[in-house]
Parts: structure tokens; C-alpha cells; sequence
């Protein structure tokens, strides 16, 4: 069995929220929310390659205020929800 080197993503801020998008089919894709009293947080959309050992990432401004929670939608790929605090 091939064994693949592990896959380390860094995080400018905290973050407790991480969900899966299981609506994305065609990908391997996860969901951050970062938590910071100070900044603007963000959202982290995570996508993994597995057959290349690649992560490529998008991240979203989330000016309302540190997220506690993120949900992604089960249908929709286009939906997410975030439980903040201002």
C-alpha cells in the first residue's frame, strides 16, 4: 500500500468551526469558520484533491462578527449558514 504524505492546512486565526459540504459531489471539500475578537473573520472554503495531495482554498470575508458555528446545506452546494457573535 502507498502511503501519502499527510496534508497540513494553516489557519491565520482560531477557528471551532469545521463542517463538511456534503452536497459537492464532485469534490472533497470542508467548511471553516474562523473566531477572532479583534479582526474580521473568515470563511475557509477547503477543497482537497486525493489523487494529487493538493489543497486549494478560497476564503470569504465574515465581517458580522466571530462564527461559533457553520452549517453547509445537504441539497444546495451553493448554501451555508453561519451562528455568530457580534
Amino acid at each position: 500500500m502507498e502511503d501519502d504524505a499527510p496534508v497540513i492546512y494553516g489557519l491565520e486565526f482560531q477557528a471551532r468551526a469545521l463542517t463538511a459540504q456534503t452536497a459537492e459531489t464532485d469534490a472533497i471539500r470542508f467548511l471553516v469558520g474562523t473566531q477572532s475578537l479583534k479582526f474580521d473573520n473568515q470563511i475557509h472554503i477547503i477543497d482537497f484533491d486525493d489523487e494529487n495531495n493538493i489543497i486549494n482554498k478560497n476564503v470569504l470575508l465574515h465581517q458580522a462578527g466571530e462564527i461559533w458555528h457553520i452549517g453547509a446545506s445537504p441539497a444546495d452546494k451553493a448554501v451555508l449558514t453561519t451562528c455568530y457573535n457580534k
